[in-house]
């Protein structure tokens, strides 16, 4: 078949060369699970997926089992009424049934919603109800959430619960009755298969339509591992929920080899990740620069793991000198940096396969995609001129839309590209350098978090007046949300009311986004139109980080 494995140029000997050889190979008809599966049936009793639980337990699961596991809930899901073209939610973490439910809803041709677990009520509500979400597979303890909201999400039929104790129909008795066989649906290369809703600066999170190319479009990953080789084995921390998680469950498997995943269990814990790649023989791996800092204060790892690790990726952001030191001096690994969104995957990066990375500059675009700098009035900017990344609207791995919001969608295209909302420049060689966000969106740790929607949990407690959310320089997170808070007259700061205010946000929008920083002011600065100026108050955190 063809598929993601198909779009890479591998035997090209620069850049250069391999992006004037590539061609995009699309089928007439794809669907992202044969191709992650179906396509492994001659080697079906390889390893898929090595899952550890919180016990540090490790689970093997062949392609073969992971196949059946697929075919059996897809019928499942067929016997509850979910079609093609359906939204199916899903909210877990890195486990078997996460990666089993989002094969199925791929074989069905309907189309999966990963949502956080980090979510909190109301973040997960706006997302099952601006999505009509038919049906959700979650974990127990957001299935127990959802008991409260229910009511409140009409077009929600089932709720699917993985494993313990929680109302609705339980995960592992939909797959003991499903039958263990089912053809791929017959979808396009067009057809919907992804919804995720990243968040932006003004308004509520826009719901981000992928098509079932998009798998197609991640010819990125192979490049930025510097090409899957025979015996790879694959690793990150990062949540499926996300568009870089997903990645990294979808593209190794589409090139055949197996995915390391493990149970979270609290902070971030360098060690841990230490001996599960050392017990797995893990080569490949994807890390935001957040993760690799923990791991490089953690200590030299050469000297106390026997690591097989050959290529790490790094994405959410670029490693810093000290950091590009530690990765070539101490964990002594080939390493390549990326650049994309959830609108489009993977489209800027390194390959020091293919040639020497520049320091400073984020990458070129990768074979297949086309990226150019744009000036305010549209037209594309000469070598080393800023205006914004944009990227060819063609490219597969690229947004279909926005769900339900067709304006929105519309002014994130311009011509014949997408705009990233990110200043940049490009040099004479087509190296790319990324300047900052055109927009407000904090980067922390790899996440994404629009203010608009932790500002909307501030202003509902009744002592504050006016807010804003900005991201704060932060040596461990890239950036840290850091709110500004006016309060009514009748209310004084406190530490107390600190907590109440960091606990309200980690409550309603989740606590991967709760202000880490608070500083209560007497004003802030507002456009004309009664706006918060959240840029002049970014600059303004910029100044002060630097003395």
């Amino acid at each position: 078949m063809i598929g993601l494995k198909e779009q890479a140029v591998r035997d090209a000997r620069s850049f250069a060369q391999a992006r004037l050889k590539h061609r995009w190979r699309i089928p007439q008809a794809y669907n992202p699970s044969a191709d992650c599966l179906d396509r492994n049936a001659h080697h079906g009793d390889r390893t898929a997926l090595v899952y550890e639980d919180s016990e540090g337990r490790p689970l093997n699961y062949s392609f073969s089992q992971m196949t059946e596991a697929c075919c059996r809930f897809a019928n499942a899901l067929d016997g509850l009424g979910v079609r093609a073209g359906d939204v199916v939610a899903v909210v877990a973490g890195q486990r078997p049934q996460t990666a089993i439910a989002h094969m199925a809803i791929y074989r069905l041709g309907a189309v999966a919603l990963p949502v956080s677990r980090l979510f909190g009520d109301g973040a997960l509500r706006y997302r099952l109800a601006h999505s009509d979400a038919r049906a959700i597979v979650a974990e127990p303890e957001s299935a127990l959430r959802l008991e409260a909201i229910r009511g409140e999400l009409p077009s929600l039929r089932h709720v699917i619960v993985i494993g313990g104790n929680a109302p609705g129909l339980s995960f592992d008795e939909l797959c003991a009755v499903g039958a263990p066989w089912r053809d791929p649906a017959p979808s396009r290369p067009e057809d919907p298969a992804l919804l995720m809703y990243t968040s932006g600066t003004t308004g509520n999170p826009k719901g981000v339509l992928q098509a079932a190319r998009n798998l197609i479009g991640r010819n990125g990953f192979d490049y930025a591992l510097n090409f899957i080789q025979p015996g790879d084995v694959y690793f990150s921390p990062a949540d499926w929920a996300w568009s870089a998680g997903l990645t990294g469950l979808l593209c190794p498997w589409a090139y055949g080899i197996p995915v390391v995943a493990y149970a979270a269990r609290g902070r971030f814990d360098p060690e841990l990740i230490y001996r599960l790649m050392e017990r797995n023989r893990v080569t490949v791996a994807m890390f935001p620069p957040a993760a690799l800092e923990l791991m490089r204060q953690a200590g030299a790892p050469r000297d106390k793991y026997r690591l097989a690790l050959r290529c790490v990726f790094i994405t959410a952001g670029s490693p810093s000198a000290t950091l590009t030191g530690w990765l070539k001096e101490e964990l002594r690994v080939d390493f390549n940096v990326g650049y994309g969104q959830t609108e489009a995957n993977t489209v800027i990066g390194t390959c020091t396969a293919l040639e020497p990375a520049i320091p400073g500059a984020i990458g070129k675009a990768y074979p297949g995609h086309d990226a150019v700098i744009l000036g305010e009035d549209g037209a594309i900017m000469g070598a080393g001129e800023t205006g914004m990344i944009a990227l060819a609207r063609e490219d597969p791995v690229i947004m279909t839309g926005y769900w339900k919001d067709p304006d929105a969608a519309a002014q994130k295209f311009s011509g014949r590209f997408m705009l990233t909302g990110d200043c940049g420049l490009m040099d004479e060689d087509g190296n790319v350098y990324f300047l900052g966000r055109a927009d407000d969106v904090i980067k922390s740790s790899g996440y994404r978090i629009g203010p608009d929607e932790v500002e909307a949990a501030l202003l509902d407690h009744p002592a504050v007046l006016s807010c804003a959310a900005i991201g704060a320089p932060d040596p461990e997170r890239g950036q840290a949300v850091k709110a500004l808070i006016k309060l009514k007259p009748s209310f004084m700061p406190s530490a107390e009311l600190v907590i109440q205010l960091q606990e309200r946000v980690r409550a309603r929008v989740g606590a991967h986004a709760y202000p880490r920083q608070i500083q209560f002011v007497d004003d802030l600065p507002l456009t004309v139109t009664g706006k918060v100026k959240r840029k002049e108050l970014r600059e303004r955190e910029a100044l002060r980080a630097q003395k």
